[in-house]
């Protein structure tokens, strides 16, 4: 893995190797050295993205939830796409 960052932090760049693809399809994340970015892989990203949204946020339940959705059944491609969508837990701002 290569990872580089900015000066100033706002843009984070991550490079995987084939190595890291294998091991993130095995269910296995992984996180930039300096642990500020974790790195997972999902076969159905939608089924996910609709179980975080009934979260509060709790880094333990979404642990698990990319755990369980790492065991998914791939959806097959390609997927139709959505624009990005920004979901606020508790009491963020």
């Amino acid at each position: 893995m290569i990872y580089m960052k900015t000066a100033d932090g706002k843009l984070r760049i991550v490079v995987l190797e084939s190595a890291n693809i294998e091991e993130l399809k095995k269910g296995r994340p992984a996180k930039t050295a300096d642990g500020s970015v974790l790195i997972a892989w999902c076969p159905d990203p939608v089924w996910l993205a609709d179980q975080l949204m009934n979260t509060d946020g709790d880094g333990v339940e979404v642990a698990r939830l990319i755990d369980e959705a790492a065991k998914r059944p791939e959806k097959p491609s390609p997927r139709p796409t959505h624009k990005p969508h920004l979901h606020k837990f508790g009491g963020e701002s």
